[in-house]
């Protein structure tokens, strides 16, 4: 292992390091993560969560005041809330090019571009006289925001290796998680104040903070990348120019020649067994979880509950806690139940799969409380348990998914974000109006059912799974202790005739 003391700056890894990699004999050899000390990758992460808390704000700190929104543009209701589906919707189609794009430039130059893009826009949004054109930039910033959550993911499973990346998806997650809790808090008081064209100036002071911790703290993490930067400092540095220095490293298939993938290539994995009924319920649970949200801030300020824009950002601060407890809880217990059941990949989702039946009976008690106009308690104490059990598997699900397809991370990750986008987007649109016909109790009741549904599809897909690992161990282990007729043959060649006199 790498000495921890080694010091490292804020934007290189340390040439020491790559010394003790180069190689002299075929024994030296080093793994691709050992570049990094653990205090070097957790500060990476660390930087890497604080900017991405962007996107979680900007997805949510303005909720609060749709009421207002809405009476100052002169817009329906329906208009100011298709100005967060145009925004998921644009997120998830321009999902699909970030990780690509991010697999072959670089994790950091997409960040800072995007992260740029995204602070033109939000300044317009803030400007905006019209709902056409806070509804075109709303959709013009999602499409560049996202980047944040696909490539940033990327970057963390470019550093962490297979067994911890569980916890360190749980910690990336946390300030994510974390912004639906001060978003609409911090959005309430704003508009309350200032007004809603406040949130957006909000929003763009984060957006510069966070395009400055990206430059100048983050280097890059691409393995590829990486690997041909300490090269060329090995080769600058070495005392013999003729003698080519060169880096053993161990994890060779990860480290292939960035290429860029057509983003429609992503969707060969919707047609990956193992994988899709994971995504699948991940996604369902995400759109719901961006429906419960506007849901709520529409109908707490209707009858019996008629609740200010201050009071509303107070609602979602339980549910950011279950989010927030979810992801740290499912990071931890994703990487715990690998070394449980170390046979299959798909063992780390088993006790995270568990816990997610949370989410079917969070609906449920949410939306019969809606229905019923119960006590605030009812509902707040529903989506809770809903955004905890949506959390505690997707952490285990990406973690899932980026080590089984390790070269392809980024363009995997971007498959995942940019359903769920879509698929938000999309249920906004179609499902909202419906609440008007089957009220809150009867579609939150049709939700939960297909979200257990899903859960038990997904159940079934890891037992066979485990089941076929299972087999396929048992049957090497018996082809080992077995030797082979050839074998056989083989081991009688070495044996020496004894001659007797």
């Amino acid at each position: 292992m790498v000495n921890e003391e080694l010091a490292l700056s804020p934007t290189s890894l340390s040439l020491e390091t790559a010394k003790s990699c180069v190689i002299i004999s075929t024994e030296s050899s080093i793994s691709i993560y050992d570049l990094y000390t653990n205090q070097r990758r957790l500060l990476i992460l660390i930087l890497l969560s604080l900017a991405g808390i962007v996107l979680p704000f900007s997805d949510t700190v303005y909720l609060p005041a749709l009421a207002e929104i809405e009476h100052d543009l002169h817009a329906s209701t329906v208009l100011v809330d298709y100005t967060i589906s145009a925004y998921l919707i644009s997120a998830g189609i321009a999902g699909f090019l970030w990780g690509p794009l991010s697999d072959r430039f670089g994790r950091k130059i997409i960040l800072i571009v995007t992260f740029i893009l995204f602070l033109a826009f939000t300044i317009v949004c803030a400007l905006a006289r019209t709902i056409a054109v806070l509804l075109v930039f709303r959709s013009l910033q999602g499409a560049v925001i996202c980047a944040s959550f696909v490539v940033g993911q990327s970057a963390v499973v470019d550093i962490y290796p297979p067994e911890k990346i569980g916890f360190a998806m749980g910690l990336f997650l946390v300030p994510l998680l974390v912004g639906p809790i001060i978003g609409p808090f911090i959005g309430g008081i704003l508009s309350s104040v200032f007004g809603w064209r406040s949130t957006f100036i909000a929003l763009g002071i984060m957006t510069i903070i966070a395009t400055l911790m990206i430059f100048f703290f983050v280097p890059e993490t691409h393995p590829h990348l990486v690997f041909q930067r300490l090269s060329r400092k090995l080769q600058k540095n070495s005392a013999d120019k003729n003698t080519k220095a060169a880096l053993n490293i161990r994890e060779t298939d990860i480290i292939m020649k960035p290429r860029f993938i057509p983003p429609w290539r992503s969707l060969i994995f919707l047609f990956d067994m193992t994988l899709i009924p994971h995504i699948a319920l991940c996604n369902s649970n995400f759109s719901i979880l961006f429906l419960l949200f506007t849901d709520m801030s529409n109908r707490l300020t209707e009858k019996p509950y008629l609740l200010s824009p201050f009071s509303i950002g107070l609602c979602y601060i339980p549910t950011g806690i279950g989010s927030l407890t979810g992801s740290l809880c499912g990071g931890w217990i994703s990487d715990w139940s690998a070394k449980r059941f170390p046979r299959a990949i798909e063992g780390r989702l088993i006790f995270n799969l568990i816990g997610s039946f949370l989410c079917p009976f969070g609906l449920l008690l949410c939306g019969w409380s809606f229905h019923f106009n119960l006590h605030l308690a009812g509902p707040l104490i529903g989506s809770t348990l809903f955004c905890f059990g949506e959390t505690f598997m997707f952490t285990s699900t990406s973690a899932f998914a980026t080590i089984k397809k390790p070269t392809m991370a980024g363009t995997i990750l971007a498959l995942i974000s940019s359903i769920g986008f879509l698929s938000s987007g999309i249920g906004i649109i179609v499902i909202i109006p419906l609440f008007k016909i089957l009220k809150f109790g009867y579609l939150f009741s049709i939700l939960a059912a297909i979200v257990f549904l899903l859960i038990c599809i997904s159940g079934m897909v890891i037992i066979f799974q485990i089941r076929k690992s299972n087999l396929t161990t048992t049957h090497s282990n018996i082809m080992k202790t077995t030797p082979s007729s050839h074998a056989l043959i083989d081991q009688s060649k070495d044996i020496i005739p004894i001659q007797f006199f």
